[in-house]
């Protein structure tokens, strides 16, 4: 049986995998796609705000992770001043797009100051596991009296937003391809 527990800066190598091989197919095939994708979806959260993160584990194997930042003006000037940098190295085009990543989260910072990212190996989705982890994290951001939380999906992942709503969280807008969802805390 799998369990969750906080993340740790040794977690890094493993949650970067996951968030390479949950992505999409180019992801998968292609080491520097998968390494922008890890450095602007997954690294930072666990090199800088570890103490907002969980990891599922099993048989001593990372397998999940949800992570999360509370800081979103920390985020955005740690990203620009380190994550772009590194994702420049890459691939310019990818670090032009992503500089605007952080973009909807400093302007909705007062409304959900926090915002997350969850992701599990293929074999542990759908047997409870997600929703053991959003309520980790969820019990993490009550008690640093954080008055709600935020994400983005692809509007094209039906399963997500339907995973998401059946764990209370609401459609705030759809818009680009993509859907807002929050949930408040307190």
């Amino acid at each position: 049986m799998a369990e969750i527990r906080k993340a740790e800066i040794g977690d890094l190598e493993r949650v970067e995998y996951i968030c390479r091989m949950t992505a999409d197919e180019e992801s998968i095939k292609d080491e520097k796609a998968g390494r922008i994708v890890s450095l602007i979806y997954s690294t930072y959260y666990i090199e800088e705000e570890t103490d907002n993160c969980f990891v599922l584990v099993d048989n001593g194997e990372v397998v999940g992770y949800i992570i999360s930042s509370v800081n979103p003006l920390k985020l955005n000037k740690k990203y620009k001043e380190k994550y772009i940098k590194q994702i420049k190295k890459i691939d310019k085009k990818s670090a032009l797009m992503a500089r605007f990543v952080p973009v909807p989260y400093l302007l909705l910072r007062f409304k959900y100051p926090a915002h997350l990212h969850i992701n599990l190996l293929p074999s542990y989705q759908s047997k409870g596991y997600g929703t053991l982890m959003i309520n980790s994290l969820l019990d993490e951001l009550k008690e640093k009296k954080v008055k709600a939380v935020m994400l983005l999906a692809a509007a094209e992942n039906t399963g997500a937003i339907r995973f998401y709503e059946r764990n209370g969280f609401k459609k705030f807008i759809t818009a680009f391809g993509g859907v807002g969802m929050y949930k408040k805390i307190r």
